[in-house]
């Protein structure tokens, strides 16, 4: 969300929420059910912890996004063709399906490793080549909602893999980080996640894991 937020080139306040310590202010305002990202929308300038009655309130990344992609159509993080349109949405969520399920089940489910190499397996084919002359992105020279997505997680997942942080058995995060930054068959992953990683909005939302991720 806060990608496509710094991709719309729009001003926002960011707000971090303590998710094993939740504010009352947050569950009773903004969203009843607790979950992250959510959004305030309209209504007077106020603090974050303070939301307005008069905003509209909105939770689900994709929800939120599909909803950024509305007021901010400049930003093109849809293509305007219909059927263009329609696919990029249809990869969203294929990208956001994959990528969540292994999220959650290698570093909080005790699922092996191997689960987040497969989703990639499954996921290359969409990546370009390097040095692909279309561009560095899936859908070619313009980074669009599917970047963005794709992005939150891989960037998550790759990092804690490297640093060996997870619920899998000690030392298979680095085992499968190797796996995916040497092999010649992970070339198109290490290739995207170079373009995503020099993109500002990318960079701009996780600096701290972008300045050490190769290091």
């Amino acid at each position: 969300v806060e990608i496509a937020l710094r991709e719309a080139k729009v001003e926002y306040t960011f707000y971090e929420v303590d998710l094993q310590n939740k504010p009352s202010w947050f569950v009773d305002k903004v969203n009843p059910v607790g979950k992250v990202p959510a959004i305030t929308y309209g209504g007077p300038v106020v603090p974050p912890n303070e939301p307005s009655p008069a905003s509209f309130k909105l939770a689900e990344s994709l929800v939120i996004l599909e909803f950024i992609i509305d007021l901010f159509p400049e930003a093109n993080l849809l293509p305007r063709d219909p059927v263009e349109r329609a696919s990029a949405r249809f990869l969203v969520n294929l990208f956001a399906e994959k990528l969540r399920t292994a999220y959650i089940n290698v570093l909080v489910n005790r699922a092996s490793t191997q689960e987040f190499i497969t989703a990639i397996d499954e996921l290359q084919k969409y990546m370009p080549p390097p040095g692909d002359n279309k561009g560095p992105y899936v859908n070619g020279s313009t980074f669009t909602s599917i970047d963005a997505v794709a992005a939150g997680f891989l960037l998550r997942l790759d990092g804690c893999l490297k640093r060996d942080i997870g619920s899998f058995p000690e030392g298979e995060g680095v085992k499968a980080y190797n796996t995916l930054h040497t092999s010649e068959r992970y070339e198109r992953y290490r290739a995207y996640l170079s373009a995503l990683l020099q993109r500002e909005s990318v960079s701009g939302t996780f600096p701290q894991v972008c300045s050490h991720h190769f290091q």
